[in-house]
């Protein structure tokens, strides 16, 4: 008989770092893992349910006894913290219905601002990783800075006028995250648990500024592309907009304010942990700009 395969689980598995990461599961190790993939609503997970080797199962941060059902008999648990305002309650809920479950090994998500508490996002993340911490079960921390995805959203005025606004100086340096290397460095340390117990992680693809940034785009568009530094307020007003809630627009402006101020938690030294992790090196700003030209065009 057939050794058994250990069970990996991705909870909070539709979003871009859990269908990121459920994806490289599925291309990497579907033959060495069994994957499950944890959504609120399964029926609208079209783009988990056709991976191979993936099992999508019903998963609610918010019912303990639903998650520590749908956790019986897994080895390996993903907790990717929801962007939610009460996301320390629901990790706490999922913390410990894993514990209940029997769950060996939590892989959580967290922010590079973790240790900063006297902000919104490093509040929130000084009490989850707190608790992942004090369970009594082995985990690993995977601490995100600002993502790359983001730099889609500069799309509209590139087309519209040649420029694009953060409240940053031009030259300010900062480390940024791919969503696909997120996603590979966590897939390979779901399969092999042990060798990152106790460790926490600062992942990051590349560490540029705003010039760069410009720079890459007017390259690939064969035009003049200019960064303009805003102001918080016009910030908040566009971010608002978006229909973002006001408590996570606060959350970020903080995260602009440390990164203006050089915080080195935005732009440490080290930036080696992907290739660290998954023996390849990250993806560039140009490659990452470059694969989505057609967002810019």
């Amino acid at each position: 008989m057939a050794p058994t395969k250990s069970v990996v689980f991705v909870l909070g598995a539709s979003g871009s770092i859990g269908s990121a990461t459920v994806k490289s599961l599925s291309e990497k190790y579907a033959g060495k893992v069994e994957i499950r993939a944890g959504v609120r609503n399964p029926q609208k997970a079209d783009k988990l349910k056709d991976l191979k080797g993936v099992t999508l199962v019903q998963a609610n941060m918010a019912d303990k006894d639903n998650l520590t059902t749908v956790l019986a008999g897994v080895s390996t648990l993903y907790i990717v913290v929801p962007g939610a305002e009460n996301r320390v309650e629901l990790t706490v809920i999922s913390a410990d219905a894993a514990k209940k479950a029997g769950v060996k090994h939590i892989v959580i998500v967290s922010v590079s601002m973790a240790d900063l508490k006297n902000t919104i996002f490093g509040k929130h993340f000084t009490e989850i990783e707190g608790k992942i911490k004090g369970l009594g079960v082995a985990y690993t921390i995977l601490r995100l800075p600002y993502f790359m995805d983001n730099f889609l959203g500069f799309a509209a005025t590139v087309k519209s006028n040649g420029q694009f606004y953060l409240p940053l100086s031009a030259d300010r340096s900062y480390v940024v995250v791919d969503t696909d290397d997120v996603g590979q460095a966590a897939a390979a340390i779901l399969v092999d648990p042990s060798r990152h117990a106790g460790k926490t992680y600062h992942l990051a693809s590349a560490r540029v500024t705003n010039t760069e940034i410009a720079n890459v785009i007017a390259s690939l568009l064969g035009k003049k592309v200019s960064f303009v530094q805003s102001d918080a307020k016009t910030t908040k007003e566009v971010l608002l907009g978006y229909g973002l809630p006001e408590w996570q627009v606060d959350g970020i402006l903080e995260l602009f304010e440390q990164t203006e101020k050089g915080s080195p938690l935005l732009n440490p030294k080290d930036i080696g942990d992907i290739r660290k992790i998954t023996g390849a090196d990250p993806r560039s700003l140009k490659e990452y700009i470059n694969a989505y030209a057609g967002v810019f065009q």
